[in-house]
């Protein structure tokens, strides 16, 4: 079937369709930049920061057009009850993760889980809208095998998501030190790793939520680590408050 026979696009999906395609396009850029060729490198900085800048105005659009208004626009509690869900969503705490990394330096990595998520909603995009094209540079194939592949693919984002935290500390140790980052971002872990949202853009997952897959990665942590910290004498006094409060409010992790 002919592209020109698929359903146009709403304005809403045109607008996903050209936020994804810059935050795609400027991550290519900026990581070929990073790798020291001469004229792309000169790009780096601007092209990383038109990657966060394209994912968080996707994102805040989204939260713009979900927010659903109290009834009573005086009652506190009623706008607590309408801003939770988004507050609480995966695209809230996307921006709050370009926020953190758009105040340092370029970090080509740090835009591999928007990039990924970003990926999804384009190709979805593609396949319902330009399939004849998609198939013939054989998108359609990757597309099915994205689809297929989704719940890895989230692990891999939430894997990612938490080794910046490292990244972040180590960086305290040089003149581009920032403690607020750091607090920020591991308050952002945390809300992560209680996430129940389940949909990134416009797609949904095939299985779980964001919190279930950051609860995976900091499982896999906790039985590495376990086994050589139980040697250290207290250690239990100060990390068990720890992982209370990191762990506080999150739903308990269903199995697959």
């Amino acid at each position: 079937m002919a592209d020109a026979a698929k359903p146009k696009m709403d304005f809403r999906t045109m607008f996903f369709f050209a936020m994804t395609l810059s935050l795609c396009l400027n991550t290519v850029v900026c990581f070929i930049g990073s790798l020291g060729l001469p004229f792309v490198k000169a790009f780096t900085l601007v092209t990383y920061r038109a990657a966060l800048m394209s994912a968080s105005v996707a994102f805040l659009y989204r939260i713009a057009y979900s927010l659903k208004p109290p009834a009573s626009m005086m009652s506190i509690a009623g706008w607590r009850a309408s801003l939770a869900p988004v507050l609480n969503s995966n695209g809230a705490h996307y921006v709050i993760y370009s926020i953190v990394f758009a105040m340092g330096r370029p970090v080509p990595t740090v835009l591999f889980p928007l990039t990924i998520c970003g990926g999804y909603q384009l190709l979805t995009i593609a396949n319902k809208h330009f399939p004849a094209t998609l198939k013939r540079v054989r998108g359609d194939r990757l597309f099915a095998l994205a689809q297929q592949e989704m719940h890895k693919m989230m692990a891999m984002c939430a894997t990612m998501e938490c080794s910046m935290l490292p990244l972040l500390i180590m960086e305290l140790f040089t003149p581009a030190r920032s403690v607020t980052r750091v607090f920020m971002y591991v308050n952002y872990l945390r809300r992560r790793y209680a996430c129940k949202d389940d949909t990134v853009f416009r797609i949904k997952y095939t299985y779980g939520n964001a919190g279930q897959f950051h609860q995976q990665v900091w499982g896999m942590l906790d039985q590495r680590t376990s086994p050589i910290l139980r040697r250290v004498p207290g250690i239990d006094k100060v990390l068990g408050p720890l992982k209370r409060w990191f762990t506080q409010g999150a739903a308990p992790m269903k199995t697959q």
